[in-house]
């Protein structure tokens, strides 16, 4: 009798898994490769031995040495990344944009199954923190122009208007992706060298520290519902 396997995969490593098998021109050379991964190419010698890969629940690739990854297309991995924002947007002492957690939560969702790049909320929330979104003055770049992030609002005085802050928040997350995260770049990189594909900074002034200060007080925050997870486990359902 053949021997059985169990294999238990979260609803985003099954969809790459098809997507890789859909787009490789030689097609079963991905499932080969994958079953190959699983037993490690190496004959069994008992019938009833079993070998089971354990689904990652909402934490779909642990972290890149800073920063947790959450599958934000399951609902506690989207409720966490809101859960960690909202903390750190109700210790600002001003929100004239109101911003909330859900925001960041949609656009950094949004970004990650457009881009394939995950976003820390961590991250967003130091820049946004640095970057004036939270500024008590309604006459300040950030404010005035929805673009909390400031994005395109650079030292030569010329500004990017948005018709709502949504696609302010938006814009960022796509922007980090699609030019920052590029290659093996991380978002734990960016933190020691905040520069795009071109080698270009985000900002001109002394950047990485206080990005790093506000993002460590950010994950502070975060580390009671990165531990409520860790005690979840099975299956979740789609956000």
């Amino acid at each position: 009798m053949g021997k059985k396997f169990t294999v238990r995969l979260t609803e985003q490593e099954l969809a790459d898994l098809i997507t890789k098998h859909l787009m490789d021109p030689k097609g079963a050379n991905v499932l080969g490769n994958f079953i190959k991964g699983i037993l490690g190419d190496k004959t069994q010698t008992s019938d009833t031995s079993s070998t089971t890969s354990d689904s990652k629940g909402p934490l779909i690739s642990g972290n890149d040495g800073t920063f947790t990854t959450l599958d934000l297309n399951t609902t506690e991995g989207y409720n966490a990344y809101k859960e960690i924002a909202d903390k750190f947007i109700d210790s600002r002492s001003a929100n004239l944009l109101g911003i909330t957690g859900s925001m960041l939560a949609d656009a950094a969702k949004n970004t990650f199954n457009q881009y394939k790049k995950y976003v820390p909320a961590e991250l967003a929330l130091a820049q946004l923190a640095i970057e004036g979104g939270f500024s008590t003055d309604p006459k300040s770049r950030p404010i005035r122009t929805k673009n909390p992030f400031n994005v395109g609002n650079v030292d030569t005085g010329k500004n990017v208007f948005h018709s709502s802050v949504q696609s302010g928040i938006q814009t960022y997350y796509n922007l980090i992706a699609k030019d920052y995260l590029t290659g093996s770049k991380t978002p734990s990189d960016l933190l020691s060298n905040f520069v795009n594909k071109n080698g270009q900074r985000y900002a001109t002034a002394s950047y990485e520290g206080p990005v790093r200060q506000l993002a460590q007080k950010a994950r502070q925050m975060a580390e009671p519902v990165y531990a409520s997870l860790t005690k979840k486990s099975g299956s979740s359902d789609i956000a």
